[in-house]
């Protein structure tokens, strides 16, 4: 890995886009250019350094996160943990062809992702000279599955068969931002969120105004009583649409209520059933 030393070009903060982010966002885009990133602009991320590094909240670290890269055209593979800069080469060209070679060795620090055939396939800011030379390192030095695949015999019906079944099973790697947003912030149930391919797939049925609510109804959700005690938590994609075709969210576009009153049930205080009670696992009745 290279020392850390990178360039940041004064007029960033002269930039259009750069200009709308909030203060705080402004401070995580930093943060993305010179703290956790490499030679080439596409890098491992990790939110819970990120968060420790700058003493924010992993709440409020994720939706400046998240409108940062929405609105400078950063890309998140939110599976691999990957983040990638497009306009890295506009600003950091190599020095020579040597100093390109030494700085795609950066990408023996990555996993697989698809992020690999944008960064591969994103030459616009090289010259002539380097674009070639950076076509031939790759092809020569960094023959990754993911921009660079080698043929491959036609696969047996049972073959199609056993990659379909795990294609449902992954989660899709071009997320959104605002469905990154909803995973990051919803509960889980005792440690766990379950059934990401799902919850995406419903998510994407949903228009831009819903899925506007659905963030404002998940932030009730998550702060209500019962769900705060890890108490009637559904799994994601049974709150966007259960199998009764219902959509439980809507249940919470409105913050929960508080009874005037409390409620007496075989003469003990209870409180509203939001899910599952605490008074039906003492009774036995799950």
């Amino acid at each position: 890995m290279a020392a850390r030393f990178r360039k940041i070009v004064s007029r960033v903060f002269t930039d259009e886009k750069f200009r709308q982010l909030s203060n705080v966002e402004r401070l995580i885009g930093l943060y993305l250019l010179i703290a956790q990133s490499n030679r080439i602009g596409l890098f491992s991320f990790s939110h819970g350094k990120a968060c420790e590094d700058l003493g924010m909240s992993p709440r409020m670290f994720n939706k400046g996160f998240l409108r940062v890269c929405q609105t400078l055209n950063w890309e998140w593979d939110a599976e691999a943990r990957v983040c990638y800069l497009p306009t890295w080469w506009r600003y950091n060209q190599p020095e020579s062809v040597n100093n390109l070679v030494g700085n795609l060795k950066d990408l023996n620090d990555l996993p697989a992702t698809p992020l690999i055939g944008r960064f591969a396939a994103n030459t616009v800011h090289l010259s002539d000279a380097t674009k070639q030379s950076f076509e031939q390192a790759l092809a020569k030095g960094y023959p990754h599955p993911s921009y660079n695949p080698s043929p491959q015999p036609s696969p047996t019906q049972k073959q199609k068969q056993e990659q379909e079944q795990e294609q449902e099973q992954e989660m899709p790697l071009a997320v959104e931002i605002q469905f990154m947003e909803f995973w990051s912030l919803y509960p889980t149930r005792n440690g766990k969120k379950l059934g990401q391919p799902e919850t995406l797939r419903k998510w994407e049925r949903l228009n831009a105004e819903d899925k506007k609510l659905v963030l404002d109804a998940l932030q009730h959700y998550a702060s209500s009583e019962m769900v705060v005690k890890g108490i009637g938590i559904k799994d994601p994609h049974r709150w966007l649409r259960n199998g009764k075709d219902d959509e439980p969210w809507r249940d919470w576009i409105e913050p929960e209520s508080k009874p005037a009153g409390k409620e007496l049930r075989d003469g003990k205080v209870t409180l509203p059933r939001t899910g599952f009670a605490d008074l039906d696992y003492q009774k036995g009745v799950f």
